[in-house]
């Protein structure tokens, strides 16, 4: 089977296609014919070694997490899935390698693809939703009525934090540019801010929530916009966040959190339930053909700026 794998952590020079046998599903995995690919810059800093404190030593390794795909083999009798069965799911960061034709993925990150959703649109689901559910409902506690600022509200986490918000009847602020106006208003977004054209930070309101999707807001300069008790979400932060983030917190006077999508089979099946039910509609920009997938990292990578979500797909559509 074809993949992209990396010796060493580095540039995307260390990313080559390699020839690999067709892996074996043990109890609790399935094998999954990868159909669909979501990219995420949570990727390529895993491949820089951003996140090596994190993940283990061991190489080659794979890049992607996200993947929407057929069942081609169980590894247990008792599987809830069959051959022949649609997926999708998310590779843990120390498994990632779903930029493969097969993928070996957790029985528990798994799930049934939604009927009223391509295998592309699926692909996008996992990691994003991941993300923002642990941000605004474990980080952020997120209520009904709260005022919260999603930043960079059409990328491709942030489109499914607006989402999720609008599920738990939160006021959304959105920060997008001229060109993704309408995008914003197609997934909800209640109050949009241009960023082209207003400063959110000048502006008079205060938010409960406020989640950086970009990680271009500062928190000493976004004191301004919070409340004594709002919070202040970072996504994908560097480990040194990671671990001083209580420390920030003591000098700042504010609650910071910095946020790593923290998977779960309960997740997993929120995600599709609301998929399911139409609350999630994802915002595809563009789509690679599987055979292109090292351009389309090294493109997303280099700044191609995008409305929504990249994705790779290995299927022909109908």
């Amino acid at each position: 089977m074809k993949t992209i794998n990396y010796n060493k952590y580095g540039s995307q020079d260390e990313m080559y296609w390699a020839d690999l046998v067709i892996p074996k599903p043990i109890t609790n995995q399935i094998l999954v014919n990868v159909k669909a690919i979501s990219l995420n810059p949570i990727d390529w800093k895993i491949r820089k070694g951003e996140m090596k404190l994190f993940i283990n030593k061991k190489f080659p390794k794979g890049i992607g997490t996200d993947f929407s795909g057929i069942v081609e083999n169980v590894g247990s009798k008792l599987s809830k899935f069959k051959e022949g069965d649609e997926v999708f799911g998310w590779l843990p960061y120390k498994m990632a390698g779903s930029v493969s034709e097969f993928v070996i993925a957790d029985e528990g990150l798994t799930v049934k693809k939604p009927a009223n959703m391509s295998f592309a649109e699926a692909s996008t689901l996992p990691m994003a939703c991941i993300a923002s559910i642990t941000a605004l409902v474990d980080g952020g506690k997120i209520k009904k009525g709260m005022n919260v600022l999603i930043n960079g509200c059409t990328g491709g986490v942030g489109q499914f934090a607006v989402m999720i918000a609008k599920t738990h009847g939160a006021i959304v602020t959105g920060t997008c540019n001229t060109s993704s106006n309408e995008s914003a208003k197609q997934i909800g977004v209640d109050h949009i801010i241009d960023y082209s054209k207003v400063n959110v930070l000048k502006g008079n309101k205060k938010f409960d929530i406020i989640f950086d999707t970009v990680g271009n807001l500062k928190l000493g300069e976004s004191k301004i916009i919070m409340n004594s008790y709002s919070i202040f979400l970072e996504l994908n932060p560097n480990p040194i966040n990671l671990i001083f983030g209580s420390v920030k917190n003591i000098f700042t006077g504010k609650k910071v959190k910095s946020i790593i999508a923290k998977a779960s089979p309960e997740k997993m099946e929120t995600i599709k339930k609301l998929a399911t039910e139409g609350k999630l509609n994802p915002i595809i920009s563009k789509e690679y053909i599987f055979d292109n997938a090292l351009e389309a990292y090294k493109n997303l990578e280099n700044g191609e700026k995008n409305i929504g979500k990249t994705v790779i797909i290995n299927y022909e559509k109908k």
